[in-house]
């Protein structure tokens, strides 16, 4: 499925319609709603985009150039147990970090875009309470790290 925003503007009385790939930073996407927090892991402080809805747990980074400035995503869960995320039509190789209730990284992998089905999926082996993405290599967190959020 490929998104898209049309946008009008008039040009000596005829209105132009663009439409335009959704291809965006994070802090511009129409799923995002802006919420940022910190979160601490080791020495590292990292300011992430918020994703606490299902509308923008769903979308995630799908679609994103970049992730406009901020260290990465943080997927916050209703409710913690297992869960699986992919890459369909998301352009950022990312590392997926997956933390449980208690703040503490239980699982990770590298995921890298996928365009065309069949695309490979990446579940906890633990029941988690949020996952945090991040640029492919960036971080070099593992599993057994404790994580502090704002």
């Amino acid at each position: 499925m490929l998104l898209a925003v049309s946008c009008a503007s008039e040009t000596g009385g005829t209105t132009v319609a663009t439409t335009l790939p959704n291809t965006t930073t994070i802090p511009a996407s129409p799923f995002f709603d802006g919420d940022t927090a910190t979160v601490v892991i080791g020495d590292e402080e990292l300011e992430v985009a918020v994703a606490d809805t299902s509308a923008e747990r769903s979308q995630g980074l799908r679609g994103a150039v970049d992730i406009g400035g901020l260290d990465g995503m943080l997927f916050i869960h209703d409710a913690e147990g297992p869960v699986t995320y992919g890459m369909r039509d998301t352009v950022i190789p990312l590392d997926i970090w997956f933390i449980d209730a208690l703040g503490t990284i239980v699982g990770t992998a590298e995921m890298e875009p996928c365009d065309s089905e069949p695309c490979p999926s990446y579940s906890s082996l633990e029941p988690v309470l949020r996952v945090l993405e991040t640029e492919l290599g960036r971080y070099d967190f593992s599993v057994g790290d404790l994580v502090a959020f704002d």
